[in-house]
């Protein structure tokens, strides 16, 4: 069991780059970004625990897990289930008011704060919002990416 209060999360392309999916970004749809792309690879880690999972689709992630997040102070728990059935990530309240992070594909179990498991994963997501401005400015006008950009400020 992780005690350590350090966590980081890293969203990876292959290649660091968009690649084709950069032309594809200013008119993807909703399910085009839930399901099919940008791919790549999704990694929390802290206290010597790693929960990665590839071949994901990385917009995804990055819309949805800051939301999960927002609502564990309120809620308790919160969950992020990677699409198409790679893997759940599960996030529980503590009683010394740290965060429990487990995955249902992966043992371990990361314990940190709330607000450094934020950082990160916000972090994480501005990162992706940063390579999609610079490899595929037009995208900002997708109202899809255009409200993620938004909820990230």
């Amino acid at each position: 069991m992780g005690t350590h209060t350090e966590v980081g999360c890293r969203i990876e392309l292959p290649g660091g780059s968009l690649g084709k999916a950069a032309r594809k970004l200013p008119e993807a749809g909703p399910t085009d970004l839930t399901y099919r792309f940008p791919l790549g690879t999704v990694t929390i880690e802290g206290g010597g625990v790693v929960f990665s999972v590839g071949q994901v689709t990385v917009f995804d992630f990055a819309r949805v897990m800051p939301l999960a997040l927002d609502g564990l102070p309120e809620k308790g728990k919160a969950a992020y289930e990677f699409t198409e059935g790679e893997g759940t990530l599960l996030m529980a309240a503590r009683p010394d008011r740290r965060i429990s992070v487990t995955a249902d594909f992966e043992d371990g179990e990361i314990v940190c704060g709330y607000e450094a498991l934020r950082e990160a994963v916000y972090g994480a997501a501005r990162g992706l919002l940063h390579l999609i401005r610079a490899e595929s400015p037009a995208a900002l006008r997708n109202p899809h990416i255009a409200k993620l950009a938004a909820a990230l400020r």
